[in-house]
């Protein structure tokens, strides 16, 4: 019985995935990209958060960022073949957050390469069965880890087809691990969470050096970032907002480990009112006073 009832479910969620397509925008020629919905992962029912990215070459198809399970995967996949049916050759995976690469077990069949930074394994052997058991929903059913089969260490570049990538591995910025993507063709920078738009920034790596990073990306051409959140932007006002925020909470934090103001005071005090400024402030806001606290009083 519970054989036939698991057939049962696996069918229908294989009708669901037929009919419901997602729905991916091309914002410059053959690069598309689905926004997630600004929504903490494990409130929303389908954990559909992050924004995923394809881009089609003259000969293969890169990804990156596979979202948050093995059903987004697949739908990932079909909203790609509604494009092209050239093969999948890489997927790459921005950083370890959950909400970002657990559709990449949708593309095992398809033998890409799966591509991270080279920090990226270690995050995932310490979170990944974590992650797992948080996303125990029924739409999660079926979603294994996969692990990279190749690491980069350095800028790479990859070819899609008359159409190359720059694969840039960060030191410490978002987290110790980001990779960020930069598509030559159209000068798009497919940022990961280095970027956020409208929702609140997330810090989990190092205050400084993602300030340090933004202030060297306003410095390079770029004609549009798609964020790892919120819409497409162009550079001025992708990087203005955060940049902005990050030397604020920089700032304030400083200020209160030199005025003795200890860490839990600060987290519930420190910069209320950037509170509309972001969504999922409440969520995240004191989260990365801590984050950023624990950093700089040893500075």
């Amino acid at each position: 019985m519970k054989k036939f009832l698991w057939g049962v479910m696996i069918y229908w969620c294989h009708i669901t995935i037929q009919a419901q397509p997602l729905l991916f925008t091309e914002v410059v020629d053959g690069l598309f990209v689905f926004e997630g919905k600004i929504a903490d992962v494990f409130d929303e029912k389908k954990g559909m958060v992050a924004n995923v990215t394809f881009i089609i070459g003259s000969t293969s198809v890169a990804i990156i960022d596979t979202g948050s399970s093995y059903r987004q995967g697949l739908l990932i996949k079909q909203a790609i073949r509604q494009q092209t049916n050239l093969p999948i050759k890489y997927i790459i995976n921005s950083h370890v957050h959950l909400d970002h690469i657990f559709g990449n077990q949708a593309f095992v069949i398809d033998k890409p390469q799966f591509i991270s930074h080279h920090k990226y394994p270690a995050q995932l052997n310490a979170k990944g069965s974590y992650y797992l058991n948080r996303l125990n929903a029924p739409w999660y059913a079926g979603t294994q880890i996969i692990q990279p089969t190749r690491l980069i260490h350095q800028k790479t570049i990859i070819n899609l087809g008359n159409r190359e990538l720059v694969l840039m591995p960060l030191i410490n910025a978002h987290t110790d691990h980001d990779l960020m993507v930069f598509d030559q063709k159209s000068a798009t920078l497919i940022a990961g969470d280095i970027i956020f738009v409208n929702h609140c920034p997330v810090l989990d790596g190092s205050l400084i050096g993602w300030i340090n990073l933004i202030s060297q990306l306003q410095k390079i051409h770029i004609s549009q970032i798609v964020p790892g959140h919120g819409p497409v932007s162009t550079k001025k006002m992708a990087l203005m907002k955060i940049k902005h925020y990050l030397i604020t909470l920089r700032a304030a934090v400083t200020t209160a480990i030199k005025n003795q103001i200890n860490l839990a005071t600060a987290s519930k005090t420190l910069l209320l009112d950037h509170a509309q400024d972001w969504q999922l402030f409440d969520e995240f806001h004191q989260r990365n006073i801590i984050t950023a606290y624990t950093e700089l009083e040893w500075e």
